[in-house]
């Protein structure tokens, strides 16, 4: 066969392939290298058609053949990347970018693979530089699309919709376009518009397992907990192997009170990815959330984790600045939080923050909010440093703490969403703590603190924790509530009857919480049962709910669903007599709220942290006598108080003031919390003079 023969071959195979008819173009690929198995572009269309059809190994094993046969190629470098890219191997794609870079700045696919892998990475900031200078080559769709798919990872939801809008301009019927632009609409709560270009993208995409998904978490966040099942389930069968598909659908199961299939999927999630933080935490947030597991079962897989993690992480050369005189010196406090905006954490990270020493302690905060507000610019001001930390990789965030010279390093959301607990496996700084965010355990050991107090850890504590429990002598918390209307008179005063409430998650309302409220109303024959919920608007909720009330035993007549919540919100308690705990993971802000307008929250002391924090309210505020052993004495404790309604008429104002003597001290809180500080840094010190990190 002459060359002139091959190289017409190889035209027809190369408009083969852009028609899409791969599979021709293969076998005309093949029947080039039969004869000219030196040719370097037949196999890396071949690798590039194997790329297209999903066949990331064979498509790997081509293209680094051509590159063999001629190495200086860039196009086949590029698309190399592309190949390593879809596989994750966001590192290999980086060096295989810079390559190209090196010999041409301007190379438009080299860019965007790059971005791409830098995002996979979590250095947003530095992916977006690349997007822009790709954008500024050559602007199109794709590149519109990609440079606003990393604007709302940072959090920047205004400006990536203005990019969108310009990209679906030029391209109105392409699905990823119109993907990215229902996420946006999905941040701004546009959930109507949300669910419009998830239609569209459908329609585009029927068996896009990406569309699934995204149909699937904006289901959730509507209360479609049914559908988003269902929609969890068809990007499934699309891909069973995205963890992103598999985590919805235990997010989903978890709020229906699915318990075992819940925790089987968030931890198939976990499996599927090891490197993403977010499936890790939301499987152990699960696992703390379950009424399946026991104390120790739950302490044992947080530690497993932390085990894996930091085998699996370097701790950072310990850089210390001069420290002393240790009883005096002025210590740099690094606190790190997704929710330093208007969240429930800031009732009580406010407070202590206003209330800290400056001249002897210097505040920093890193931030890994999506939103900045109102709250955010109080929070700055309280700051002798403040860095937004979202787009930062473990790595640089890690990096700048060092930078800072933190003494002590504080995690304020545990196995929340979007922690940095990674950045604490890295040991930047040498003493650090975790508190407030979350009531269990991180399972790190190279976190050498957890602030608790004598209530919250039990009697086995230093079991309990990975870390060294610290306990704070008034409480581990102090409240300070988002608005403060008056409280009301007790509503069984003019119904005539006790109302228990509840205004808990759906998902903490456990089968053994509704057992031992079914007692509560059998104890009780004209008490009522009000729920209110926002997500109770969803028609598939509300039937959840009766549900497991019927399971339970109550009848359906003595319950009361509401979810539209008014403004204050808080007013939902003067409609409340007595608030209904949950079990095992109790209750947090919310027993502070409901406390705060004067309704009771009796609880049991439970075996975990997260289900003694309403019992460390009741002692520390003054009410001790609301906290039961047991659930015999818990009912006990409920309809004695539900009886005497001149007791719930004094609770009603008592509360309040006595609140604000105790745990809404904010002078008292901070001078606990900077004294426990002074002995970590002197414990640290005194051991460093032996061991140069001074590890706990």
């Amino acid at each position: 066969m002459q060359s002139t023969t091959l190289v017409r071959k190889l035209k027809t195979a190369v408009r083969h392939h852009q028609s899409g008819d791969v599979t021709t173009a293969l076998g005309l690929y093949a029947e080039v290298l039969r004869t000219d198995p030196g040719n370097a572009d037949a196999w890396h269309l071949s690798g590039l058609a194997a790329h297209q059809r999903g066949d990331e190994k064979q498509a790997e094993t081509l293209i680094r053949y051509a590159l063999e046969l001629s190495p200086q190629q860039s196009e086949f470098k590029a698309n190399l990347a592309a190949v390593l890219v879809n596989q994750k191997r966001s590192v290999e794609t980086e060096k295989l970018c810079r390559d190209i870079l090196h010999r041409n700045s301007r190379h438009v696919a080299a860019l965007t693979h790059l971005g791409t892998a830098l995002r996979q990475q979590g250095r947003l900031n530095e992916s977006l530089l690349a997007f822009q200078t790709a954008n500024q080559q050559n602007e199109d769709a794709n590149s519109l699309c990609n440079l606003g798919a990393v604007l709302v990872d940072l959090g920047n939801v205004a400006e990536a919709l203005q990019v969108l809008e310009k990209a679906i301009e030029l391209a109105p019927e392409q699905a990823q376009v119109i993907l990215n632009l229902a996420t946006v609409h999905r941040h701004l709560g546009n959930r109507e518009a949300a669910f419009q270009m998830l239609e569209k993208a459908e329609r585009l995409q029927p068996a896009s397992c990406e569309v699934q998904v995204n149909k699937a978490n904006l289901l959730l966040e509507s209360g479609r907990l049914h559908e988003a099942i269902e929609a969890s389930k068809k990007a499934i069968e699309f891909d069973p192997r995205r963890p992103s598909a598999v985590s919805c659908l235990a997010i989903a199961l978890q709020q229906l009170g699915y318990w075992e299939d819940s925790l089987k999927a968030h931890s198939l999630a976990a499996q599927l990815d090891p490197s993403d933080q977010r499936f890790q935490s939301s499987y152990l947030y699960g696992v703390t959330l379950s009424p399946l597991l026991n104390s120790k079962e739950v302490v044992r897989r947080h530690a497993d984790w932390g085990r894996q993690i930091e085998a699996a992480t370097s701790v950072m050369p310990l850089k210390v600045r001069n420290f002393q005189p240790v009883d005096s010196c002025t210590l740099r406090i690094g606190y790190v939080s997704p929710d330093l905006h208007q969240h429930a954490t800031m009732r009580f990270l406010l407070p202590m923050l206003q209330a800290h020493d400056q001249s002897k302690f210097s505040i920093y905060c890193y931030s890994e909010s999506s939103v900045e507000d109102g709250m955010t610019e109080r929070v700055k001001q309280l700051s002798s440093g403040w860095c937004r930390t979202r787009g930062l990789s473990n790595t640089n965030l890690a990096e700048r703490i060092q930078h800072d010279q933190i003494d002590i390093l504080v995690d304020l959301a545990g196995h929340t969403r979007n922690n940095r607990l990674p950045v604490f496996a890295m040991k930047p700084a040498p003493v650090q703590a975790s508190f407030l965010g979350y009531p269990n355990t991180t399972g790190l050991s190279r976190i050498d603190y957890f602030l608790t107090d004598a209530i919250r850890a039990a009697d086995d504590a230093d079991s309990s924790f990975t870390e060294t429990p610290f306990v704070l002598p008034h409480g581990s918390c102090c409240y300070r509530a988002a608005l403060s209307p008056e409280v009301s008179s007790s509503p069984c005063l003019r119904n005539g009857y006790v109302t228990l409430g509840s205004t808990h998650r759906l998902e903490k309302l456990s089968p053994q919480t509704w057992q031992l409220w079914a007692e509560v109303l059998a104890a009780l024959p004209t008490a009522r049962l009000f729920l209110i919920r926002d997500t109770l608007s969803s028609e598939n909720q509300r039937q959840q709910v009766f549900l497991a009330a019927r399971n339970a035993g109550i009848s359906h007549d003595r319950i009361r669903l509401a979810w539209d919540l008014p403004d204050p919100y808080l007013q939902i308690y003067s409609e409340i007599d007595i608030l209904l705990d949950v079990f095992p993971w109790g209750s947090g802000t919310i027993a502070y709220d409901a406390m705060w307008m004067g309704v009771p929250i009796p609880s049991i002391i439970g075996d975990r942290p997260g289900c003694r924090a309403t019992a460390s309210l009741m002692h520390h505020s003054g009410f001790p006598e609301l906290v039961a052993a047991d659930s015999v004495q818990y009912l006990d404790i409920v309809t004695k108080l539900a009886t005497d309604t001149h007791r719930l008429s004094c609770l009603r104002s008592q509360i309040r003031p006595a609140m604000q003597r105790t745990v809404c001290d904010q002078q008292q809180f901070a001078a606990d919390v900077e004294a426990a500080y002074r002995k970590m840094w002197k414990a640290y010190v005194t051991r460093s003079s032996t061991d140069p990190r001074g590890s706990a």
